[in-house]
């Protein structure tokens, strides 16, 4: 039986940054990454409340939350998020309720390939899905241990947080750059924590972190490693989760372990989402992972980082387009596409009212929003019409 069916069964009964920032991170990346032992459910939510500027719930974390450094993060951080969530994820929202289908629009899983840790745009877009399998060069970490850090480290750490978050709410993105170099700290370690965050500012509760199917595969350094993130929405008994892999998903990072994208080929069919993903799939190194999103995926949502346009029409797409097509912005510049421009300007194209992608600027309106749906199939030919002299 298959991975994640598996996992959906259990669960039922009970950057921007250039090609070669991305290929030079992999090495430092796979080397911190780790796969975390399960944790204590009630202590895991109330460290991710913590450090995320929320009442703790665990009386044990008072005094922290007593602290005037944590008392200032709250404050900062809140108004941060005060700002992004009745600003571009509230307008993303609204747009979301007429233009994508209330629930998870094909099968129960979304693929979000080169996300690092942004639950945010997945949730807020697709919250309907059961899991989400995210994958970037960012190691996996671990939630901070509140009863052994100290005030000085804590109040470190609380800093961290802010910086890593800062990129995600400014820009809707996170930066690799930013993110290296934040998420190897002696008190903030990978991408655990960031998901932690982003959960309970959402409103969700972090249920369990454990690993993922598929781990461990490859040899010496160049291992694919996973984490799987539990947790439960407000008023929802459902346990929905995160599947998230730190792996070198090139062509050439895929030689050590080929067999991870026959497992990703199981999560046929999928809704996936490409964002920001450094146009990495317009180059020749990147064309298994390409190949892979173009057989399972049957709903996409995508920005001009992901498949390109000529891909997705060649391979049966429907594409409705959003907001405007331009020039990326430097050092893209080489993947410009002239069918895409062509298209849009053949186009009646509906506004976006949020960003999306890396062009920032809402008031300038240039992100660019596709949403392709694969074409149903032929129906097959009856004997008749197969006939040379059928009339």
């Amino acid at each position: 039986m298959k991975i994640i069916n598996l996992i959906h069964q259990r669960a039922r009964a009970g950057f921007p940054a250039a090609l070669c920032a991305f290929l030079f991170c992999f090495t430092t990346a796979q080397a911190a990454a780790q796969t975390p032992a399960p944790a204590q459910p009630s202590n895991l939510d109330s460290v991710a409340r913590l450090i995320a500027g929320l009442t703790p719930s665990n009386p044990d974390h008072a005094e922290l939350a007593n602290s005037k450094a944590w008392q200032s993060h709250s404050a900062e951080i809140l108004k941060s998020w005060a700002k992004v969530r009745d600003g571009q994820l509230a307008a993303m929202k609204t747009w979301r309720a007429t233009e994508l289908p209330a629930q998870c629009p094909v099968g129960r899983t979304l693929f979000y390939p080169f996300s690092g840790p942004d639950f945010l745009n997945a949730w807020t877009l697709f919250p309907d899905c059961e899991t989400y399998v995210m994958f970037g060069l960012e190691p996996i970490g671990k939630m901070p241990d509140a009863s052994a850090i100290g005030p000085k480290e804590f109040t470190k750490m609380l800093a961290t947080v802010r910086d890593a978050m800062a990129n995600l709410f400014e820009r809707n993105y996170f930066v690799t750059n930013t993110m290296r170099r934040n998420l190897r700290t002696e008190q903030l370690h990978g991408v655990v924590p960031i998901f932690a965050i982003s959960m309970v500012l959402s409103g969700a509760e972090m249920v369990s972190v454990g690993p993922a199917p598929f781990v461990k595969t490859g040899t010496g350094k160049n291992r694919v490693q996973g984490v799987t993130i539990e947790y439960r929405t407000p008023g929802n008994r459902r346990l929905q989760r995160v599947v998230y892999y730190s792996v070198d998903i090139s062509d050439k990072g895929l030689t050590d372990y080929p067999e991870f994208l026959e497992h990703l080929r199981e999560l046929k069919p999928t809704t996936t989402l490409i964002k920001a993903a450094s146009y990495l799939m317009h180059i020749r190194e990147f064309s298994k992972i390409r190949g892979v999103l173009l057989d399972t995926s049957e709903f996409l949502v995508q920005d001009d980082t992901g498949i390109p346009y000529n891909f997705l029409v060649k391979r049966g797409f429907e594409i409705k387009p959003y907001g405007t097509y331009q020039m990326p912005i430097p050092p893209f510049e080489p993947q410009f596409q002239q069918s895409l421009m062509d298209f849009y300007k053949a186009s009646k194209v509906p506004a976006l009212p949020f960003r999306f992608g890396y062009h920032t600027s809402l008031a300038q309106n240039r992100s660019t929003l596709l949403i392709g749906r694969r074409a149903p199939a032929a129906p097959a030919a009856t004997p008749a019409q197969q006939r040379p002299d059928a009339r």
